[in-house]
Order: C-alpha cells, then sequence, then structure tokens
C-alpha cells in the first residue's frame, strides 16, 4: 500500500479510492483556502498552481500511485523531472519574465508530501466509506480508530473507541481524515461485537453545532462544524478545510447546505471532470443516432430521459427571491439536454460550454422575466449566451430549460419583449 499510515487498507479494493479520485475535476487556488472543503469531493487542485497542465502532471502521478499502491518515493520520482522541466520544483514563485504575472509557487519534497499524504488518504477514505456503507445492514455501529503514538493529535485520541451508528450525523461531517497527515480511521461492528466486546453506543443528537473556524493567520473565519463531546466536555473540531466526508460528499452532495462558494466550486469540478462528459458523450451518440433514424425529437426525449441530473449552476440568494426558489442549485436534466443536443444546428452549444452557464448567471448584463417561474439571464462572453432557468412549482428545485448563443438583434427584441428585472 502507499505508506506505513495506510497499511490497515491492505486487501481493501481500490475500485472506489479509484473511482473517487478519477471523478474529480479541476480548480484553481492560489491559496488552500481558495478551494473549499466539500469542493474537494469533485474538484482536484494544488495551492499555488494556476496552470493546468501543471495540475494535470501531479493529478496523473497521483491516479498512478492509488492504482499501483505505490510509495511517496515513486511519486516523487515520476513527477519531479516534469516539474524541473516546466520550472515548477524548487523554492519561491514561478513569475513570467515578460509580464511579471506571478503563475504560483514552485513545489518541493515537503509540499509533495502533502499533496501525497492527503490526495491519498481522502481518496482511500472515500472508497473505505462506500464500502461501509453497503455494508451497514450487517454492521451498522462504526468505531473511530486513532493512531496512539506521540503524533496523535489530543482530541483525535480521545475520540478513539469512541461508536455511533453509521447514520449519526456525527460520521457526515468527522468521517476521517480530519486534518493534514491525520491518519484515524473507521472500523465497523455488528450487534454481536457490540455485546462480545461490552462497547458502547455513543450519539451526537443535540451536540453538533456550526461554529466560526480561524483559517489563516490573518484571522479570517469560516464556519465550520463542531462536536460537543459529552464524555471529555470539550469541543471536537477538525483541522480547517476538514470537516466533511469526501466519500458521502462526492455521490450524496448537499449542494443546498453549502456555502455559495464552496457550491459552486464543486459544481466546477463536477462539470470538468469525467462522470459529466461519460453522460454528455452517451446521450449526444443516442441523440446522432436517433435522429439519423428519423426519431421526433419528442419521441426522443420521452425515449433517452432516465432521470439523471448534473448541477450546472449556483444561484445568488436575490435570483432565487425573484423566482420564488427554495433551492441555490440548479440543474441540467437529461431530458433538456437531449433537447439542446437535437437543436445543436441551430443552437450551437459543446461539451466544454457548460461550465459559462455558472458566469452568465453569476454576471449578467440582463435578466429578464418572460413568463412565471422562469428567469431569463443574458450575459456576454465574446458572444450573447442566454440561460433560462426555471423553478419547480414547490419552489425545491430549479433546472437548466435552455441555454444557447444569440445575437444583438435578438437581445434588443428580448429587451422589448419581456419584464426586465436586472440591467447592468
Amino acid at each position: 500500500m502507499p505508506t506505513a499510515d495506510l497499511s490497515y487498507a491492505i486487501g481493501l479494493p481500490p475500485e472506489e479510492a479509484i473511482r473517487y479520485f478519477e471523478g474529480k475535476g479541476y480548480a484553481i487556488g492560489f491559496k488552500w483556502q481558495d478551494v473549499w472543503a466539500e469542493a474537494h469531493a469533485r474538484a482536484f487542485t494544488v495551492a499555488g498552481i494556476t496552470k493546468l497542465d501543471v495540475l494535470t502532471d501531479i493529478r496523473g502521478a497521483l491516479t498512478e500511485a492509488i492504482k499501483n499502491g505505490e510509495t511517496l518515493a515513486d511519486f516523487q520520482n515520476r513527477l519531479q523531472p516534469l516539474l524541473e522541466a516546466k520550472g515548477w520544483w524548487g523554492k519561491g514563485r514561478v513569475v513570467d519574465q515578460d509580464t511579471g504575472e506571478i503563475h504560483g509557487k514552485r513545489l518541493n519534497p515537503r509540499r509533495l508530501e502533502t499533496i501525497f499524504r492527503t490526495n491519498l488518504q481522502s481518496a482511500y477514505m472515500a472508497g473505505r466509506y462506500q464500502e461501509q456503507l453497503a455494508n451497514a445492514e450487517a454492521r451498522p455501529y462504526w468505531e473511530y480508530v486513532a493512531v496512539l503514538d506521540n503524533r496523535t493529535r489530543p482530541a483525535h485520541r480521545n475520540l478513539h473507541g469512541r461508536v455511533f451508528r453509521y447514520d449519526d450525523p456525527f460520521w457526515q461531517r468527522f468521517y476521517p481524515p480530519n486534518g493534514w497527515n491525520c491518519r484515524c480511521r473507521v472500523r465497523t461492528r455488528s450487534q454481536r461485537d457490540m455485546d462480545r466486546l461490552n462497547l458502547v453506543e455513543s450519539s451526537s443528537k443535540g451536540r453538533m453545532e456550526t461554529v466560526d473556524q480561524v483559517v489563516d493567520r490573518k484571522g479570517t473565519t469560516r464556519p465550520a462544524p463542531a462536536f460537543n463531546d459529552p464524555a471529555t466536555g470539550q469541543r471536537f473540531m477538525a483541522d480547517a478545510g476538514f470537516g466533511y466526508n469526501p466519500g458521502r460528499a462526492a455521490y450524496q452532495p448537499e449542494l443546498d447546505r453549502y456555502p455559495v462558494d464552496v457550491a459552486r466550486q464543486y459544481v466546477q469540478g463536477s462539470l470538468t471532470g469525467p462522470d459529466f462528459a461519460r453522460w454528455y458523450q452517451t446521450l449526444e451518440n443516442q441523440v446522432a443516432k436517433g435522429l439519423t433514424d428519423q426519431q421526433p425529437v419528442a419521441a426522443l426525449r420521452q425515449a433517452l430521459a432516465v432521470g439523471q441530473k448534473y448541477p450546472v449552476a449556483v444561484l445568488a440568494g436575490d435570483d432565487m427571491e425573484r423566482l420564488g426558489s427554495q433551492s441555490q442549485t440548479v440543474w441540467l436534466s437529461d431530458e433538456t439536454l437531449v433537447k439542446q443536443l437535437a437543436h445543436r444546428d441551430s443552437q450551437p452549444v459543446a461539451l466544454a460550454d457548460y461550465w459559462r452557464v455558472q458566469a452568465v448567471l453569476e454576471r449578467p448584463q440582463l435578466v429578464i422575466e418572460e413568463k412565471a417561474l422562469h428567469l431569463k439571464f443574458v450575459n456576454r462572453q465574446g458572444r450573447w449566451w442566454v440561460a433560462v432557468v426555471k423553478v419547480t412549482r414547490d419552489g425545491r428545485e430549479n433546472y437548466l430549460q435552455s441555454f444557447y448563443t444569440t445575437s444583438d438583434k435578438e437581445v434588443a427584441r428580448l429587451k422589448k419583449s419581456g419584464k426586465i428585472i436586472w440591467e447592468g
């Protein structure tokens, strides 16, 4: 296995860990605080690496490490020559000699070790969580296990041996890792184990809260989960930027609970990742075949829509209010994507264009209400882009109804035909 700290994972099939890691897209941040908490479940990032090709190199080396059970030395040996060739190895910042623009911070052995351990630990824990969840009916009690040596944080040591049910809210927030280089894990227990070992079940009911946590040297704070532990009388918190369950966040996102900036980073990671691309390309191929067979578009939509959807944007609070929506998430359904693909000759929107939906909603030059429960957002990014968002009648979900490019003439018509909510 990759490190001695992950020795407990021997025998664990790596498929879930690989699936978790390979399912990520990309996000770019200069500081580690720029990409936050749950966003990491869908967005791969390295603080200070602002060039996508360098991020791709690092990710590729990590993928090989997870697949092949490689060591930190293997990881560095594969990656260091690539970083040296591109000028990203060593100390200090990478600066464009012509413009003076700072591209990021170089990598060294110490930073590579942090990147290696943090990403592998999160991937293995996400995979382990999925496997344990699948077996929860037989082994519903989960025990927190810390490595009890002189490097173990006292707060983590205090949780060692504590047992919570698999569906206790504690695991939604504090399934390991709970910090940088955290080596904690979770062991599952059956009712027979509980009786035989005289284990006592704990509960976090009424003891979870959200508090402000300092995240940098300037004293900046962000909301973070905390568990008020009755056994110690102390408050348990994960390190800043942790406090979430990678395996749950990757496959059961609660985007309406996330802060807006975190939700947007999560969506960006989803749209630049392989799962969205595979879904898009599958429907694209089916639509192309259907149109060749001369099926009507309506029949295509009915035949191909199977209820799958992906988040494509996050609404601002004032737009939620304008729509009368209780949700900040905007979804793209397979039915709408089929419609988009079937009309692509007149509405040329490609796979790589869907990241633009967030920009259109976030920085519109025009917001129009043409009919109830719909808002039309218009933004210019080289060309005019239009995104139409509809809220369901119960106000619980938002869907992208249409996304397309348009002309100056059409934008002028839109200004006259609909109710202008905002113009900038």
